[in-house]
């Protein structure tokens, strides 16, 4: 009887953990500061803070499969986020 006790209380305990890190955390790793050419992006998400993760993040999505993350403090990042808005917005 003990051991089954003992296996359920570590069977709730492996589920907590599981639970505990499922949570979305940051996308990004390293950022880049340049996009280079806009033709060759397919996407772009942004990503802004919450619970999981402090700070916005912008993952860039290009036509040959690659992916990498962009600094949303770079100047020219923060133009494109404006310019992506500007046209959603019409």
């Amino acid at each position: 009887m003990i051991t089954r006790v003992l296996l359920v209380i570590a069977l709730l305990g492996c589920l907590a953990l599981a639970q505990n890190d499922s949570r979305r955390k940051c996308v990004c790793l390293r950022t880049r500061e340049e996009f280079g050419s806009l033709r060759a992006v397919l996407d772009i998400q942004i990503y802004p803070p919450s619970h999981s993760c402090d700070k916005m993040e912008v993952v860039v999505f290009l036509i040959n499969g690659m992916q990498y993350c962009l600094d949303p403090k770079v100047k020219k990042v923060q133009e494109l986020i404006r310019h992506l808005q500007s046209k959603r917005g019409q």
